[in-house]
Formats: structure tokens, sequence, C-alpha cells
């Protein structure tokens, strides 16, 4: 999508509606217990509207929608085709998977005025299982076959607490992969990796294709994200199946813990205190937040389901599945979690809401005599029309209040590129200054004209996602 530059995006125009909460304070019963959740409220990037449940307003909806695109990408790259599913699966199906009263009270259910019993699904597998056998039986040439979708799931958490990190609603991607043969069969599920690792982040060479080619997708996600997620085995729980890996990301508010080597970067969630068993070193014991999670089902659901494959030889038999799920509002929330400061939001690589701002100045001030509007918006257009910005410039209107105060407004947000037209900008040849909000902390500005601006925006590798063009953001 080419960016129509005339169409400004102001600061004053955006419904962000800010607030400040006092320590230990609560709103609407949700505790204040996490930074990036304090952080997300009083910024105006989200707001409760009963215990575990919260509404995404605009600047929120657009990271979350970056990452979708981000995460889409990936997947879709490794192969996966979307679907939507509905929200609300028949009971009848659980109860033959045995499901039903595995995961009991975390379950939201319902019953329409026929009296058929529903609940709204926190996962797919017995749906997707019930769609592969009416639509079935595949054939062998059909397969390995990944579907995914992105919608909202669905959990009555007893008591949800850190705001997005643990809520009662939560988006989700899922995806569901229906192959020949079980992956299992020659699978290590003790291997785990660091996805930044250089070597093969999927793990042994010996998987099958289709969940090393996902795992593959996940690790470059996190990759592309900046994020230090660790792939760790894990038990696969009420889950079922044979290989289960989280996802693990490192942060101070994780309720999880896995331990990790600073030496070759492998993970485990065994944090007895034994050394590395791939180096011998000793392991570093860290709190961390499960952002995905990928298993190994085989015919866990394929079996109960009648979901069918018709081999190249012999008789019909169950499919061998295997399932992915990233919890996309748990991610946005662990990133920020993992990359902010106690009083500034860091947002992770490309998923900033906005990734540069320009501030001019003071209006009735000597630099708005010199360099007033008409001057600033000739900077605004300049940055977004740089490339590598992709149009994704905020433009901070509200002239009347201080410079110094809109810079620790932007900064506070977390702006990746804040352009500030200060004093500088009375020089014979107006300078500008630009600041880089990186992670935990703001860098020095720098003074650069406004050619050496745009030159400045176009060399820096701002991974603004690539999808975000062909989408009305």
């Amino acid at each position: 999508m080419k960016l129509n530059v005339s169409k400004m995006r102001y600061v004053s125009q955006i419904f962000q509606p800010v607030i400040s909460i006092p320590k230990n304070a609560k709103i609407k019963n949700t505790d204040i217990t996490c930074k990036s959740q304090k952080l997300l409220l009083e910024c105006g990037l989200i707001r409760p509207t009963s215990s575990g449940f919260f509404s995404l307003l605009p600047l929120a909806q657009r990271s979350v929608e970056k990452l979708i695109h981000l995460i889409r990408r990936h997947i879709e790259a490794a192969g996966a085709q979307r679907i939507t599913l509905p929200a609300l699966t028949a009971e009848s199906l659980w109860e033959r998977t045995g499901r039903l009263d595995e995961v009991g009270v975390e379950l939201m259910k319902m019953e329409d005025r026929h009296g058929k019993k529903y609940l709204l699904a926190p996962t797919h597998e017995e749906a997707i299982a019930d769609l592969l056998a009416d639509v079935g039986p595949i054939s062998y040439k059909q397969l390995p076959l990944l579907l995914y979708q992105v919608s909202s799931k669905y959990r009555d958490e007893r008591r949800p607490k850190h705001g997005l990190l643990r809520a009662r609603e939560f988006l989700m991607l899922d995806a569901y992969a229906a192959h020949a043969h079980n992956p299992a069969d020659s699978h290590n599920p003790t291997e785990s990796n660091n996805p930044a690792d250089s070597h093969n982040p999927a793990g042994s060479h010996a998987e099958p294709d289709v969940y090393a080619r996902l795992t593959n997708a996940y690790a470059q996600i996190f990759q592309e994200l900046q994020l230090p997620v660790y792939r760790v085995a894990a038990p696969a729980g009420d889950m079922g199946g044979s290989v289960s890996h989280e996802w693990q990301l490192r942060a101070a508010a994780g309720e999880d813990q896995i331990a990790v080597c600073p030496s070759c970067s492998h993970a485990t969630l065994d944090t007895s205190g034994s050394g590395c068993g791939r180096c011998g070193k000793e392991m570093e014991i860290a709190n961390s937040i499960e952002v995905g999670h990928t298993f190994v089902l085989g015919t866990r659901y394929s079996e109960p389901l009648r979901a069918l494959v018709v081999p190249a030889a012999g008789s019909t038999r169950p499919l061998a599945m295997s399932c992915y799920g990233i919890g996309i509002t748990r991610l946005f929330a662990a990133g920020v979690e993992a990359l902010s400061s106690e009083k500034s939001l860091r947002w992770p690589e490309g998923i900033a809401p906005y990734s540069a701002i320009i501030i001019g100045p003071k209006e009735g001030s000597r630099e708005w005599s010199q360099h007033g509007w008409e001057a600033v918006q000739r900077v605004y257009r300049a940055a977004a029309a740089v490339p590598a910005l992709g149009g994704d410039v905020l433009l901070d209107d509200r002239h009347g209040l201080t410079i110094g105060k809109r810079l620790l407004m932007a900064d506070r947000m977390g702006y990746p590129y804040i352009v500030v037209c200060g004093k500088s900008t009375l020089d014979p040849v107006p300078k500008y200054e630009v600041y880089r909000s990186e992670a935990h902390h703001a860098t020095q500005p720098e003074l650069l004209t406004l050619e050496e601006l745009v030159d400045y925006l176009s060399q820096r590798t701002i991974r603004v996602n690539k999808a975000m063009h062909s989408v009305n953001l």
C-alpha cells in the first residue's frame, strides 16, 4: 500500500485515555501486579472491563495487528493455510476425547435454547479433528495438511492476574497439522535449543518435516522480535500426545522458571541445580513466561473422532496430528514486560504502535516563529516518505505543551524514533534532535539536518512488519 503522506496522523486525534494508577491500586477488580499491566493501563493502551477481560484500545490494537501479520508471514511461509473455526465447540466432542472432565472447571460453558451444550473453546483440537473427519477420509496425497487461525480463546482462570499475561479471554494463533505418520517415531523429546542459536533452532535433524518446519517458523518469529525465547521440552499435560515443547520468554514477572546455560544457551524446565547436559557449565535459574506451545499429538484426537487417512497401501487409519499455539495478546504484553523499564514502555522489534513521532516547537516560542506548523509538517512528510518506515509516523500536534513534556510522553510510550524540532531549528541550516528508544533506556540524541535525518532513518534497520503495507492500519 502506497502511503498518502497528505493524510497525517496526529496525537491529538488518538483515543488514548491516559490515567494515573496509585501504587497497590485496584481498577475494576484488576490488581496491578506487573509493570506491563501498569504501563499499558496508564498509557491508555488497554482498559479492564471486568476481572480477566480487557478492551484493546487503538494503539494496542495497532501493535497487536503488526504482531499478527509478522506471525502470519512466518507461519504461511511454512505452508500454513488460514481458516476460521467457531468460538463455540459442541461439548459432545470434548466428551468423546475425554477432555471434558480433564480440563473441567477452566471451561466456559453454555446451553442454547434447544438444550444443546457448548463450550467457549480454549483450544480447537476437537474442532479440527471433527472437521477433518467430516470431509474425510483424507488421501495421503493431501498430506501434510497445515491449517491455522487467529481467534479469541477463553479460559475461566480462577484468579486472573498480570493483565493480559493471564486473562480469561485472549487472542491466540493456533495451527494444526495432519500427517500420515507419527512424528514422535523419529523425534528426540529431550532436545531443547535457544531459537537465537545459529544451528538448527527446531532441534534434531531427525524431526519430520512438518514439526521441524513449524518450530523453525517459531524460532524465526522470536528472532525477528529480538526476544530471548527458549524452546524447552515439557510435559504434554491434558493436551496429550508424545512430544511437547514450551516456548519460554525470560522475564522477571514470569510465573514459570527455566534453567539456562550462559555458555551454550541450552534451556530446560529442570531447575534442580544440576549442570548443563551439553557443556557441563552451571545453569542460571530465570523467571519466564510461556508464550507458545507445540505438541505432537499422534492419534489422540483423530482416533476417537474418526478423522482418517487413506494410505498409499492398506486400509484407512487415524490421522497423526500435531498442534502449535502462540498466545498473541500474551506475547504482546510479555514483550513489553521483558523490555520495558518501570517508567517507560519498550517494544519488541517492529511492533511499536508507531515507529517514529515528530515533535514541533511550543506555539508562541521563538522556535515556533521561525520553524512553525508548516515547517513541522515538512519534517513529518520527509520522515513518512522514508521507505524503511513505511509511513509509520505520528505527529504530535499538541503545540500548547512544552517540548520537554511531549518528549517525556513520547519516551514513556517507547516510540523507537523521536524527532524533536527544538532550539537547533534556529540555526542557519535547521537541525533536529533524534532520540532512539531502546530496551530499558533511551539513547543520547543525535543532531541532524533534514537531509541527514532522512538518510539516518533510511539507513536504520527498522523491521516495520512487511505485511502491514497491505492493510490499512
